[in-house]
């Protein structure tokens, strides 16, 4: 057996690379992150980790989504969505949401029902900068014991041996170039994967949607500046301002992402000009970056193989609309790390990795997909000039034209469906049971345990949560001690398969209502995997099933 310098070398150290070596390394898989950048790209770039995200990064028990929350849109701050001409002309339509806080407190007031989102997650939305994002998640790799980040590194090529890979990365300050052995490499490293290039993957889809610039700036009287009220985000509908305008704190730290006209260099914006021009004011501007980027709706055609695999950016590039994509890359990474672990530790069967592309990539394809509908939608209403601000019939009937459309558009905000409700439609590893599927919607999710959904998330106290009582490998949650499961947990002990036994029949009727099985078998992505009324009579076909010795390698 050759020396290994790590069990999984993960190539690209932001938020999806990050993100897999967190929780590979709270699964006890020791790893090691290589990135070109010796610090955090300072642009905020994604705006929001997704409640799914926040309940991955919470069960690491480390403070990792409490920093988060702290980081981001002060709590007390209303969340509200605004549609307007510009912001020296009129409201078109505006979405209200309650601040963080108030939701805090509607949802400890609110009776628990399956309908009710205030009730589908322990978050809804973290709205904090990339950036912070990185930096968190930094702190939190290289704390942790078994997660090693190494900067200022550079992927250069991989050779995939019988037994592992050796990659060969270079020292971007001294030039110095070395041999990294490992079991597995998974390449994060974005839209311009080296790891990608060299398997020969293509991506498909939609590309080149928009070009946009993106200018992030402080201004701290700009609030002053315009007559609307605070808000995550401003959507300016005119087409001289099309793009978004978000708030990154109380209203002096923003990012304006303009889309440009056909042909239009990002370098030659004047970016206060443009600012202000949206603003219909002057005011103090202090300019931190500008950055270009463009949006896409592409997938790859495979996740990887073998030893080599892909995630985040390196599989799906997107619209940055709805907020999807670096949420979809933390999916990615969740998936990919126990199976890692498993065939790791030997429990995983030949025919488990390649689970991975059957249940992430269909995702992929759906969620790029939902995002380059949601920017078309949205491009769509912002071809108007001087009409929006006019008056008189033909101007009103525009603006009404368009409330219509944009109470349409909301999913951009109320995304609950493509975040919580993806479903693994195909998977080997989820036990079908014949129930039917519900409906695949952007905006309602539909709390079920329909093996290769989401397990669903219940409140046990004010500050617990059923998924806190999970651990990093299966949980089998009982509602009747009376099901005897000694057997399903003997033939998992004789595996080595990490397993624990929830019971929940002394944890409060919800838990019952949203887990209607006696027994409900939680994958340690907390995906569903089975469900009975009373265990297996063959425990070895079950986790033979769950663990990939069924499945074709």
């Amino acid at each position: 057996m050759t020396a290994l310098d790590t069990s999984v070398l993960i190539v690209g150290g932001a938020s999806v690379g990050l993100s897999l070596s967190a929780e590979l390394a709270h699964h006890g898989v020791d790893n090691l992150v290589i990135e070109q950048r010796p610090e955090v790209n300072p642009h905020p770039r994604a705006n929001a980790v997704a409640c799914r995200t926040m309940e991955y990064y919470r069960r690491w028990g480390s403070g990792v989504a409490e920093q988060l929350v702290a980081a981001g849109i002060p709590p007390e701050n209303p969340a509200d969505y605004y549609w307007i001409s510009s912001l020296h002309g009129r409201e078109i339509h505006r979405l209200s949401i309650p601040s963080q806080a108030a939701l805090d407190d509607l949802r400890r007031t609110t009776p628990y029902a399956l309908t009710e989102r205030l009730h589908w997650s322990p978050y809804l939305k973290c709205n904090v900068g990339q950036n912070e994002v990185e930096e968190i998640l930094r702190d939190h790799v290289e704390q942790h014991p078994t997660s090693n980040l190494q900067t200022g590194q550079q992927f250069v090529a991989f050779v995939e041996k019988d037994d592992h890979v050796e990659s060969t990365v270079t020292d971007l300050t001294s030039g110095a170039v070395r041999t990294i052995r490992s079991a597995f490499v998974v390449g994060c490293d974005g839209g311009r994967s080296a790891v990608r290039a060299q398997l020969g993957i293509r991506y498909a889809g939609t590309g080149d949607l928009a070009d946009f610039v993106s200018i992030y700036f402080t201004a701290p009287r700009l609030m002053e500046a315009h007559r609307f009220g605070p808000a995550n985000i401003y959507f300016p509908l005119r087409r001289e301002h099309a793009g978004y305008l978000i708030n990154w704190d109380r209203g002096q730290s923003w990012t304006y992402h303009l889309q440009l006209e056909p042909g239009q260099r990002w370098d030659a914006i004047d970016p206060v000009e443009r600012i202000e021009s949206l603003l219909g004011a002057s005011t103090e501007i202090n300019i931190e970056s500008v950055q270009p980027w463009t949006a896409h709706a592409l997938t790859a055609e495979s996740y990887g193989a073998g030893r080599i695999w892909l995630a985040g950016d390196a599989v799906h590039l997107f619209s940055p609309t709805g907020g999807f994509g670096m949420n979809t890359g933390v999916s990615d990474a969740v998936d990919l790390a126990w199976k890692l672990r498993a065939v790791l530790e030997g429990w995983g069967g030949p025919g488990l990795l390649a689970t991975y592309e059957v249940e992430r990539r269909p995702v992929g394809v759906r969620n790029t997909e939902l995002a380059r509908e949601l920017y078309q939608r949205l491009a769509a209403v912002m071809t108007q000039g001087d009409l929006l601000d006019a008056d008189g019939p033909d101007a009103d009937r525009v603006r009404a034209e368009l409330q219509v459309e944009l109470r349409e558009q909301e999913s951009l905000i109320a995304s609950f469906g493509v975040l919580l409700g993806y479903r693994y439609r195909d998977s080997p590893l989820c036990i079908d049971d014949g129930s039917p599927e519900p409906e695949d919607h952007s905006q309602r999710y539909v709390v079920t345990t329909r093996p290769g959904h989401r397990a669903p998330h219940v409140w046990l106290s004010d500050v617990e949560a059923l998924y806190d009582r999970f651990d990093m490998g299966f949980t089998l949650v009982r509602t009747d001690r009376a099901v005897d499961v000694e057997t399903v947990i003997e033939v998992a002990a004789q595996r080595s398969i990490p397993v624990q036994v929830v019971d929940v029949d002394a944890l409060g009727s919800d838990v019952r209502v949203a887990y209607d099985h006696a027994l409900t078998l939680v994958r340690p992505d907390l995906m569903v995997g089975w469900r009975g009324a009373s265990a297996p009579a063959d425990a070895e076909a079950l986790w033979d099933t769950l663990t990939g010795w069924r499945v074709e390698g």
